[in-house]
């Protein structure tokens, strides 16, 4: 039988069997791995291409390509090394969860499609960054408690995600909080995917607040980014 999705494809692998397997990220499935041959035309999919996609599904479970209508290529990704390092390190922090339920995998997609487009269209990449990490762990259900110890809130704790004033930060895990980045905090949390974007801080606030997201995420998660390190060694903070 055949289907149709709406997808990104996050990741291309050969196989022995002359073959390649696409880590598709859908709207109705979740992550799947698609098979195509090898000769299909060149250049009909790259990674991060979004479209339609075609399946055939067949007896033993695998799904198999049939055809590949493409809609957005967000060639703009790979016109700049740090963003095509960064939206490398979404598409691994993405697969990170490929093994959860599909329901809750395809609620990224919408989520790392804004991500991507708004990232080629030139919002700062710490924005973008940590509104990426922020709501993929609240969706995937690791989301901050954002509660407070009742006195002034100098620290963000790792554990639980809550505010915390100096005193109370001695005996957890913490980075430094201000009240700009506890806003932003508070906004992107608060916020749908699509909304969790529209606010802005001065450079150095988005700096403190992408170094916070990605240490709540790295706290939380067994996950190796590579391409995280590739891109901290040439983004500008």
């Amino acid at each position: 039988m055949t289907c149709k999705v709406k997808g990104i494809l996050l990741k291309i692998k050969p196989t022995i069997h002359e073959e390649r397997a696409l880590t598709v990220l859908t709207d109705r499935l979740g992550l799947i791995t698609v098979f195509a041959k090898a000769n299909r035309k060149k250049n009909q999919y790259d990674q991060f291409y979004y479209g339609e996609w075609v399946l055939y599904e067949t007896g033993g479970g695998n799904r198999l390509l049939n055809h590949f209508t493409l809609e957005e290529p967000f060639h703009e990704l790979k016109e700049r090394v740090d963003h095509t390092f960064l939206a490398s390190y979404f598409a691994q922090l993405t697969l990170y969860f490929s093994k959860g339920d599909k329901q809750e995998t395809s609620a990224l997609l919408p989520l790392l499609l804004n991500s991507l487009y708004l990232l080629g269209k030139g919002r700062s990449p710490y924005l973008v960054k940590s509104v990426f990490e922020l709501k993929t762990m609240q969706l995937m259900g690791y989301c901050p408690t954002l509660t407070g110890c009742g006195h002034t809130a100098d620290a963000f704790a790792l554990e639980d995600g809550s505010f915390l004033c100096n005193s109370c930060a001695q005996t957890v895990r913490t980075v430094p909080l201000t009240a700009t980045v506890a806003a932003a905090l508070t906004h992107v949390l608060n916020n749908s995917p699509a909304k969790a974007f529209s606010f802005t801080a001065p450079n150095e606030e988005l700096v403190r607040l992408s170094r916070l997201s990605e240490a709540f995420a790295l706290y939380h998660l067994e996950l190796k980014a590579p391409a995280l390190e590739m891109w901290k060694t040439v983004c500008d903070d």
